[in-house]
């Protein structure tokens, strides 16, 4: 059982650790926004992308965690 647990225990903190850094940069980026209306624009098209690597990055994870059970 704890050949199962580890290794979904360790991709799920690596995906926490993605989560965390992905929200460190929002909240920068928010700090950036309000300073001007270029910057704004520039910014908002990177939070677009971070939002997207999330979003491929949460998909790949689950799917690595899926392929783990399905081995077991």
């Amino acid at each position: 059982m704890n050949q199962i647990l580890k290794p979904i225990s360790d991709k799920l903190n690596q995906a926490m650790w993605a989560l965390i850094f992905n929200g460190a940069i929002l909240v920068i980026l928010a700090v950036f926004i309000t300073w001007n209306v270029f910057i704004m624009q520039l910014l908002i098209g990177l939070v677009v992308l971070v939002v997207a690597f999330s979003f491929f990055y949460g998909a790949h994870k689950l799917h690595v965690i899926k392929k783990m059970i399905n081995k077991f």
